[in-house]
């Protein structure tokens, strides 16, 4: 069965709703009238997927997945893309921008310049399992052909590459292709592209549905009397969601402090009478007082209360408040964490109380597993710096929960300058470089 199938009828049909309407727009978007190729947005198409299908958007500057759904225990990466013309062609799949350097030191060997751009491509595929929770081989591509007329709706597999059965090198001064018997890729080394091919002929590969759209010759006066319509009855527009982001450094040093935050497991002992050092995943985020002085009311509308009130157990034997909730991770796990230290600039996962599946106490260390060393791969005892992070594509992260709602707060990496943005009250940018090994 294909994943198509798995949405219901209902969903299935007003997705092409949705489609129909915006390629019957497409005069709004070019300047040359008279094209009968209808047009479409990819940003759009991840939007209306999402609502329609019930799925939650989780693209974060070009991570391999686009949407994910969950169907029971399956939970399903999709990638989204659309193009014009439905024959066989090479599509963009991933930018290797950050690691041209490296992938240009094998140039002079086909053999091994395939095998670097395809571990590559495949540890950014299998980091994005981990943060998302996903299996190997159940992810798809769903993806719109668009010819005169008409939109065409295709899925195909989206495996890793079979780096056992790499061949049919090829290189030209521009681009290097190869194919590992399920997919045929090509790198270009101009730009640092991974291309993949897309063939509805080949194995795994389905052509879904295909539905005519009638393109409006003139889109701009449709708007106008639909927006006249519209304004005749206010709405008041408001939003469901409250969203936040966090730095994974120092917002004082702009760096990663040596022993705090991602590196608390580096900081002394915790008992000096016995000197283990602390788990590799010890880390907590930490939170700078100017996000709490401009944005007071994220974690709780008693924040100020609670943190005047600590300063009044200074000095005392007695437990001073925290802000406990549960933090909803994108591969979803859910984890009791809590705001602590002084001025609560310290965001990390514990509790006395609830235990993991395994019966085991949540600790500082479930937040770090996931953040630092099943995403981002610190493997081992190697300090995390500012550098290292943005390395690999991230330097904050995204929280976000419904209005109301403070028990429950969701979490996910950022892309790099997303914290300083949002502080300055400027759009982050989720698709501006790759994100995550």
């Amino acid at each position: 069965m294909s994943i198509w199938e798995k949405y219901s009828e209902e969903q299935r049909n007003e997705y092409i709703k949705f489609l129909q309407v915006y390629g019957a727009l497409s005069n709004l978007f070019r300047q040359k009238q008279g094209d009968l190729i209808p047009y479409l947005d990819s940003k759009f198409q991840e939007t209306v997927f999402a609502k329609i299908f019930k799925s939650q958007n989780v693209d974060i500057g070009n991570t391999p997945h686009d949407v994910l759904s969950v169907f029971g225990n399956d939970r399903i990466g999709i990638g989204l893309k659309t193009w014009m013309g439905s024959k066989p062609s090479f599509q963009k799949v991933m930018q290797l921008k950050r690691y041209q350097n490296d992938i240009n030191q094998y140039k002079d060997n086909l053999e091994d310049l395939a095998h670097k751009i395809s571990e590559i491509k495949n540890e950014k595929m299998q980091s994005d399992y981990v943060r998302l929770g996903l299996s190997e081989n159940k992810n798809i591509y769903h993806y719109i052909t668009r010819d005169e007329g008409k939109f065409t709706i295709n899925e195909c597999a989206y495996p890793l590459i079979d780096t056992d059965n790499l061949k049919d090198f090829s290189s030209t001064t521009t681009a290097f292709s190869w194919t590992d018997g399920q997919k045929d890729y090509k790198y270009t080394f101009g730009d640092s592209q991974i291309w993949q091919k897309f063939d509805t002929g080949k194995h795994n590969s389905l052509l879904l549905h295909k539905f005519d759209v009638s393109i409006i010759e003139d889109p701009f006066n449709f708007l106008l009397e639909a927006y006249a319509k519209l304004i005749e009855v206010p709405k008041e527009i408001d939003t469901d969601i409250v969203e936040v982001y966090l730095p994974l450094y120092s917002y004082e040093s702009q760096e990663v402090e040596e022993k705090s935050g991602l590196n608390a497991w580096n900081a002394a002992p915790k008992s000096p009478a016995n000197p283990i050092p602390r788990p590799l995943n010890e880390v907590y985020i930490t939170i700078p007082i100017i996000f709490h002085k401009k944005h007071p009311d994220f974690f709780s509308n008693k924040l100020w209360d609670i943190i005047e009130y600590r300063e009044q157990l200074k000095g005392t034997k007695e437990a001073k408040p925290e802000i406990r909730f549960h933090l909803h991770l994108p591969n979803g796990k859910i984890i009791p964490a809590h705001l602590t230290q002084s001025n609560l600039k310290g965001l990390q996962s514990g509790s006395n109380t609830e235990r993991d599946e395994n019966g085991k106490r949540y600790g500082q260390s479930a937040l770090g597993q996931w953040l630092l060393v099943d995403v981002l791969g610190l493997k081992e005892r190697q300090l995390v710096t500012r550098e290292w992070l943005i390395k690999k594509g991230t330097d904050s992260v995204r929280l976000w929960r419904k209005k109301g709602d403070y028990q429950n707060i969701n979490i996910d990496f950022a892309p790099v300058g997303a914290f300083e943005a949002f502080m300055k009250d400027i759009p982050v940018e989720l698709e501006e470089d790759e994100i995550i090994v």
